[in-house]
């Protein structure tokens, strides 16, 4: 097996290759970047949860590529739409100096060159995924079927799912952000606070606090990849509070984050016929995340999978991924 040769002899500079799927690399670098751009988008995100995501997306990633010519993806084109993107999203910006300041404050990201790697890599990942659960064709192949959920299927989860009988208190909130330098002579701890204020004195509601952020995430129920002091504040707060998030040293300098309860419902009871939607809803997205897991471990069987000894406990998540064993790594042919 080379794997482990391919990767001691990767010549990029300052990177320590960790993971290798055939002849794609992932570096410590890359986790770090795609770490980044996970707690830049989303400060809300409990940083312990994230560098796992982190390093998930990016096999999940590199199966897609794996696979993607068996599917005939194309991806001479999806590289050729990529770089028109970014020449439109450039002269739109007016300069490429505008437009890395605005990619900046989107994603955290400071080159040309990891926004184009970012945005082709997610077009192959979307056009996959997009055949694998049916909602786009292979050549000569056609769609593939996933099946609605049957009448008695539907009658026995109803029956069997008490949150199916009782309709969930409903949770809507959104993480609101204050970009320095966008806001005039005032600073955004300054938009923030008098955004704060008028809230609580009436003067403009939750929606409009909204629409003053210069970004805005909306948000449902308590996801668990979230931190724990955005759990304990939502958990117990009404409809209009508000909370300012701490800084976070992923976003940029002098950022304000904001936490906004827009819509709190309490439980309540739900008829088989109001249910039925929902129902048929959550098992057609069961079917579908078992397809993409499926496919996964799949694409993930195909392939030649090394992974370093030097990080404790990656193999083991690696292989919790993929799915499979990783054989140990023979120094002898390194």
């Amino acid at each position: 097996m080379a794997l482990p040769a391919a990767a001691q002899q990767s010549s990029i500079v300052g990177e320590t290759v960790i993971v290798q799927i055939d002849d794609q690399l992932i570096t410590s670098r890359d986790v770090a970047d795609e770490n980044r751009r996970l707690l830049y988008k989303n400060p809300m995100m409990d940083p312990r949860s994230s560098e796992p995501i982190a390093i998930t997306n990016l096999i999940q990633r590199a199966l897609t590529v794996h696979v993607a010519p068996k599917l005939e993806v194309p991806l001479e084109h999806y590289s050729l739409i990529t770089d028109d993107h970014i020449l439109q999203e450039i002269e739109r910006a007016g300069s490429r100096l505008h437009f890395l300041k605005a990619k900046n404050l989107e994603f955290g990201m400071t080159t040309i060159k990891e926004y184009h790697d970012y945005i082709y890599h997610n077009y192959i990942y979307t056009h996959v995924l997009s055949i694998v659960v049916g909602n786009q064709q292979t050549s000569g192949k056609g769609l593939r079927v996933i099946l609605d959920p049957s009448p008695k299927e539907i009658r026995h989860t109803y029956i069997e799912n008490e949150e199916f009988q009782l309709a969930p208190a409903v949770l809507e909130w959104s993480l609101l952000k204050f970009y320095p330098g966008r806001t005039g002579d005032k600073t955004a701890q300054e938009v923030a606070a008098q955004a704060i204020r008028e809230l609580k004195e009436g003067k403009i509601n939750a929606q409009q606090l909204v629409e003053m952020a210069d970004d805005a995430i909306e948000m449902l129920g308590e996801p668990e990849d979230t931190a724990s002091w955005v759990i304990d504040f939502i958990s117990t707060a009404s409809e209009n509070d508000v909370l300012v998030g701490p800084a976070s040293k992923y976003g940029l300098a002098g950022t304000v984050s904001l936490v906004l309860i827009t819509k709190r419902v309490p439980a309540q009871e739900y008829s088989f016929e109001d249910a039925q939607p929902l129902i048929k809803k959550h098992l057609r997205a069961v079917s579908q995340n078992k397809t993409i897991e499926d496919f996964f471990i799949s694409a993930a069987a195909e392939v030649d999978v090394w992974v370093t000894d030097d990080i404790p406990l990656l193999k083991a998540f690696v292989s919790q991924i993929i799915r499979r064993d990783i054989p140990a790594n023979n120094s002898t042919a390194l």
